[in-house]
């Protein structure tokens, strides 16, 4: 049986709001938001994202997929538009016990405690989706997110020049379902009050 007030407290705790902006799942209407936040990236930020400089072509090539069936992103949000992004991203057509998680965030907003923040959602959806492992591929300097992956206890190695970060989440329960459950409530909420922010924006341009 749920202990319904140990759900309410861990519900009322979650920090959702980050910022000035809000942290929430990315819905299947917000991706070009996720591929205009790519496009941003400046080089270093790009490099660090894909392990490699990339074109413009190819991030947006790269953006339309983030809403392939299976896959999963959070993004903090500013006044509408996408300033960060954290991917759960499946390796098969179906999830497995294996996934893997991404993170971009734009400069003005680095070194603040985004991709910790975000990568504590990642892991909870991972774990409520029966993920075993969780993997984190960085380059070698990337020291901030080597520490985010020590941060959840993540088990490191180098393979081939690159960092990877083994992740084990815990076993789902009731709470951590419930808690991702009225998240996407509030996600949906967000996202009509931030379409109509960009509206406004367009309208006074």
């Amino acid at each position: 049986m749920i202990n319904t007030m140990l759900v309410t407290q861990r519900i009322d705790s979650i920090p959702y709001r980050h910022l000035g902006g809000i942290v929430r799942k990315l819905l299947p209407g917000e991706i070009h938001l996720a591929r205009n936040h790519l496009l941003r990236l400046d080089e270093e930020a790009r490099q660090r994202r894909f392990s490699h400089n990339v074109s413009d072509e190819y991030v947006t090539t790269y953006a339309a997929k983030l809403g392939d069936v299976g896959n999963l992103n959070y993004a903090f949000f500013i006044d509408g538009d996408v300033k960060a992004l954290a991917e759960l991203k499946r390796p098969k057509l179906i999830w497995g016990t294996t996934a893997e998680a991404a993170f971009s965030v734009e400069r003005d907003y680095a070194n603040r405690g985004l991709a910790t923040l975000m990568m504590g959602r990642i892991i909870r959806s991972a774990r409520n989706r029966g993920i075993h492992h969780l993997q984190l591929y960085c380059m070698a300097d990337n020291a901030k997110m080597q520490a985010i992956a020590r941060h959840y206890d993540g088990d490191l190695h180098i393979e081939e020049g690159a960092i990877i970060a083994d992740i084990v989440p815990a076993r789902f329960d009731y709470v951590s379902v419930v808690m991702e459950m009225f998240e996407d409530r509030i996600a949906i909420a967000h996202s009509f009050s931030d379409m109509q922010k960009r509206i406004v924006r367009t309208l006074r341009a």
